[in-house]
């Protein structure tokens, strides 16, 4: 029987990319191993903040300060962002302002309690908020199982979402929870990841019947308790979720 450490191992298995752009502005990918990750300096942290998104305790992590690495890349095309493409088709994304305010880390490896089960996305290269610091709580400071780091404008990035929500009020909270929350796994407007389904292919926000349907599917697969630790409940309340829906309708009726 495998002890939760063993069961990491993965990540001394893969590599990984960072896309930016060269000093002729174009660009282009290297490729990162585990061990050119660890060259930059590795140290053993904790977090309360991991532990209270997945609750576990007592997690430890070895990581690298993203800081640290950001300073190896020129930022040619007034960068101010990373998209963090994953192996399971999750894609999260950070300001690099986020990265220096909370003084982010990436974990090369990742080292559970012992009566703590790891969930199969629960991979290196992962986002570490290190104990002392204070970001909302949000899933979007929980990216696991990066296997790209990608130099983005984040505005652009985003432009697709902004605009349908305009200037509405109600709609630009809706898209605020969503795109710090939901995007990661559920793409929208060509933005976002593949790992969860489309939910403008899945429902009608226009209908009270579907509304009803992706609340009570959004309870069934986000709760505390959920097989997978994918508790995205703890992070968007009721409010918070209706708020959603709105910004989905509009999306919606913009088509």
């Amino acid at each position: 029987c495998c002890s939760g450490i063993e069961k990491i191992a993965v990540g001394d298995q893969r590599v990984f990319q960072i896309t930016h752009a060269d000093f002729t502005g174009q660009m282009s990918s290297e490729i990162w191993t585990t061990r050119r990750f660890e060259s930059i300096g590795l140290q053993e942290i904790t977090s309360n903040y991991f532990d209270r998104a997945m609750h576990t305790n007592d997690s430890k992590f070895s990581t690298i300060s993203f800081s640290r690495l950001l300073e190896k890349f020129l930022l040619k095309r007034e960068e101010d962002a990373v998209l963090l493409n994953c192996f399971d088709d999750y894609q999260g994304i950070l300001s690099l302002s986020d990265i220096l305010q909370y003084d982010l880390q990436l974990a090369i490896k990742i080292k559970l309690s012992f009566l703590s089960k790891k969930p199969e996305w629960l991979n290196p290269l992962l986002i570490i908020v290190p104990d002392g610091k204070y970001p909302p709580f949000q899933e979007r400071f929980m990216t696991a199982n990066i296997r790209e780091i990608k130099f983005v404008q984040i505005r652009d990035y985003y432009a697709p979402l902004q605009i349908i929500a305009g200037s509405s009020g109600v709609a630009e909270e809706g898209l605020a929870v969503f795109k710090n929350n939901c995007l990661f796994c559920h793409s929208l407007k060509g933005r976002g990841g593949n790992k969860g389904v489309r939910l403008l292919e899945m429902y009608d926000f226009s209908s009270n019947a579907d509304r009803k349907e992706f609340l009570m599917g959004f309870k069934k697969f986000h709760h505390k308790n959920n097989p997978d630790k994918q508790d995205v409940e703890q992070f968007v309340t009721p409010e918070k979720l209706k708020r959603v829906v709105g910004y989905l309708l509009q999306v919606q009726n913009s088509k």
